[in-house]
């Protein structure tokens, strides 16, 4: 998932928490410290989720990294052996 896609998914599921939340105070049958206490938690859930999700593309997007460095290192190293070896066949040639 790009970046974008994120933000949009976060902004969608903080949308959604926001208008849950507002119908939750038309509709609650509890009392206004209950309900704003109940906000806040469902709110701190829902931004504990998006960091959740933050930390964990952060992960995913640090392991392609050190997986394309693994793989440009072997290129680079198998570029070097080709030319050793063609350099000295070229040598051996003359």
């Amino acid at each position: 998932m790009t970046g974008n896609g994120w933000q949009k998914t976060a902004s969608a599921f903080i949308f959604g928490l926001g208008v849950g939340a507002g119908l939750g105070v038309l509709f609650a049958p509890k009392s206004g410290d209950e309900t704003r206490s109940d906000i806040a938690g469902s709110v701190k859930d829902g931004v504990d989720g998006v960091v959740a999700q933050g930390n964990k593309i952060g992960r995913r997007a640090q392991k392609s990294i050190e997986n394309a460095k693994d793989q440009f290192n072997a290129v680079v190293d198998a570029g070097g052996a080709a030319y050793k070896e063609a350099k000295r066949d070229s040598e051996i040639a003359r």
